[in-house]
């Protein structure tokens, strides 16, 4: 079990270290048009519900087992609990709509208190224009694109198909989830990463129209 334990870990931070290894290799290009503007501080990206695979959930579950102080669970609990309190009930595009009174929930101090194990989702969260970002966040306009590359999605579309694919050749849920449900899932369970490499059902798929 412990064997199977350290595979579903493995899984999600082999994927997540291609991702990274794939992005920098993109964004050094010299041919570039522009740069990426992101940077330390800037959050406009961070209010929203982020989906992920189970095997990042269980990844970013078991760093926050092994890093967070029983002060910072407490208060990530409570963050959990407003936000679920909050979309309970609703569709999918409804949350979308309501992203700015939404911060992710590992948002803490305009930094990501889980950096070092974030899902894929954020990684391919990427702007040419900071300036723009704000702008589209102050519009509340929802619909709005940002300034990204479409290279640096589809290596997020990449890295999830092969997630899931994996998932399912090892029998276990496969399904899409979001960050906020699937991390209540995980503090519930008494034995999350066991559970799920034992082909349980742990996680709410999430909610999509």
């Amino acid at each position: 079990m412990k064997d199977a334990k350290f595979k579903a870990l493995e899984l999600a931070s082999n994927a997540l270290a291609w991702m990274d290894s794939v992005i920098l290799k993109f964004t050094s290009q010299a041919s570039l048009p522009e740069p990426l503007a992101c940077k330390l501080g800037c959050h406009y990206c961070c209010f929203n519900q982020p989906m992920l695979t189970p095997p990042e959930a269980l990844l970013i579950g078991h760093y926050v087992e092994g890093t967070f102080t029983a002060r910072d669970a407490h208060e990530l609990f409570a963050r959990m609990e407003s936000i679920l309190n909050l979309t309970n009930g609703k569709s999918h595009d409804e949350i979308v709509k309501m992203r700015h009174e939404l911060p992710c929930i590992f948002l803490k101090d305009a930094l990501c208190s889980i950096y070092e194990v974030r899902p894929a989702v954020c990684r391919a969260c990427s702007s040419t224009s900071a300036e723009h970002c704000e702008k589209v966040f102050e519009s509340r306009d929802f619909r709005a694109r940002l300034r990204c590359y479409p290279e640096i999605r589809e290596i997020l579309q990449t890295v999830h198909s092969s997630l899931l694919t994996d998932c399912e050749k090892m029998g276990c849920q496969s399904d899409l989830i979001l960050v906020t449900e699937a991390m209540m899932d995980y503090r519930n369970h008494p034995r999350p990463i066991e559970a799920w490499t034992g082909g349980e059902i742990i996680f709410h798929p999430s909610r999509v129209d």
